[in-house]
C-alpha cells in the first residue's frame, strides 16, 4: 500500500519521469494492482457514504424503539446486518469502480496506441495499456463529489452547486489527463512532442464525451437518490 502511494506522488507531481521510468514488471502486475487499489479506496468512501447517508437513518428509524435490556439482546444482530451490508455494498461498489476503470483507461490505450501508430510511433501495445492504467490514479478526485453527497444530504449543498462542483472537478481531471496521455504517447510510444499532444487529442476528445452524457443523463437519474 505504501507502494502505491509513493507510484501515485510521482505520477501527479513528476508525471514525465514517472513514464520515463515506469516501474517494471508484468502489467497485470504493477499496474491492474494499482487500478485494484485505486478502486477500493473510492469503493471505500463510497461505502461509507451510502451508510451515513442511507443505512443509518433507516437504522435508527428501526431501532428507535428499542431501549434498555432489549439494545443487549439485539446488538449482535445489529453488527451482523452492518457486516453483511457493508460487504455487500462495498463488494457492488468495488466491482463498478474496477471495471469502469479497467474499460475506460484500457480503451484510452487503445486510443494512444492507434493514433500513435499512424504517427509513426514505435511503442508496445502492451506498455500503453499499461501507463493508461497507472495514469488512472487520477480517479480518485472522485472522491471529491463523493464527499459532495454527504453535504447535499445536510443541506449545505444544493443539487445545482453538486452539479457545477462535479462538472469543474470534472474537467481539470481531463484536462490533467490530457497532458498524461501525451506524456504516455511520447515517453512511452516513442512520438515527438507535438505528434504526441495531437494523438492525446483522441482520449480528451472520448473523455469530453463521456461528461457531457454523464452530466445530461447519469446525474439527473441519480438527483432524486443524491437529493
Amino acid at each position: 500500500m505504501t507502494d502505491y502511494f509513493i507510484e501515485l506522488k510521482k505520477l501527479l507531481v513528476q508525471p514525465i519521469l514517472f513514464f520515463t521510468k515506469m516501474p517494471e514488471g508484468e502489467w497485470y502486475e504493477g499496474a491492474v494492482t494499482f487500478v485494484g487499489i485505486t478502486s477500493m479506496i473510492l469503493s471505500l468512501l463510497a461505502t461509507f457514504v451510502v451508510f451515513i447517508t442511507q443505512y443509518f437513518p433507516i437504522g435508527g428509524t428501526l431501532l428507535e424503539e428499542v431501549s434498555g435490556f432489549k439494545i443487549l439482546i439485539v446488538s449482535p444482530i445489529v453488527f451482523v446486518l452492518i457486516f453483511v451490508f457493508f460487504v455487500i455494498t462495498f463488494s457492488s461498489f468495488f466491482i463498478f469502480f474496477l471495471a469502469a476503470i479497467l474499460a475506460m483507461f484500457s480503451f484510452l490505450g487503445v486510443l494512444i496506441f492507434w493514433g500513435g501508430n499512424i504517427l509513426g510511433g514505435k511503442g508496445a501495445f502492451i506498455k500503453d495499456i499499461k501507463a493508461s492504467f497507472y495514469s488512472s490514479g487520477v480517479t480518485l478526485v472522485l472522491a471529491a463529489p463523493i464527499i459532495f453527497v454527504l453535504l447535499v444530504k445536510n443541506g449545505a449543498m444544493d443539487f445545482t452547486n453538486f452539479r457545477i462542483g462535479y462538472n469543474m472537478i470534472y474537467g481539470f481531471t481531463v484536462l490533467f489527463l490530457y497532458g498524461l496521455q501525451a506524456i504516455i504517447a511520447r515517453k512511452v510510444h516513442g512520438l515527438r512532442k507535438w505528434k504526441a499532444f495531437i494523438v492525446a487529442l483522441l482520449p480528451f476528445l472520448f473523455l469530453i464525451i463521456v461528461g457531457i452524457l454523464v452530466d445530461k443523463i447519469v446525474l439527473t437519474k441519480i438527483s432524486p437518490w443524491i437529493t
